[in-house]
C-alpha cells in the first residue's frame, strides 16, 4: 500500500470520477480518491518513468485507476485523471482502433 504524502486531486479528477464512477459530492469524490490511492495494492510505474498508476480493488467501495504524476509547480503528487477500474476500458480502446479482431 502506498503512502503518498501531500496528494493534491485535480478538479478534473474528481470531475471524471464523478462522472465515469460515482455521481457523488465533491468532497466525497476527493476523499474516496485519496482512500483508494493510499488502500490500493496494485501500483505500477508508467513506461515514461514519471507517473504512476494506482489500481484499486474489492472491498474498496469502488475500483478505480489514478494516475499519479509530480507536479514541480506545486512540489507534490498530484492525482491527474481516474478511469474506470475493469478492463472494459482497454477492450474498448482495442474494439475502436481494429486491434484485437481476427
Amino acid at each position: 500500500m502506498p503512502f503518498i504524502p501531500n496528494l493534491f486531486v485535480t478538479p478534473h479528477a474528481i470531475e471524471q470520477f464523478q462522472q465515469r464512477i460515482a455521481p457523488v459530492d465533491e468532497a466525497k469524490a476527493r476523499g474516496f480518491i485519496h482512500a483508494g490511492v493510499q488502500l490500493a495494492t496494485n501500483v505500477r510505474k508508467q513506461e515514461d518513468g514519471t507517473s504512476l498508476r494506482i489500481r484499486t480493488r474489492r472491498p474498496f467501495p469502488f475500483e478505480f485507476r489514478a494516475f499519479i504524476v509530480f507536479d514541480e509547480e506545486r512540489q507534490r503528487p498530484v492525482v491527474t485523471t481516474v478511469v474506470r477500474g475493469d478492463s472494459c476500458v482497454t477492450r474498448q480502446h482495442k474494439r475502436r482502433h481494429g486491434r484485437g479482431q481476427e
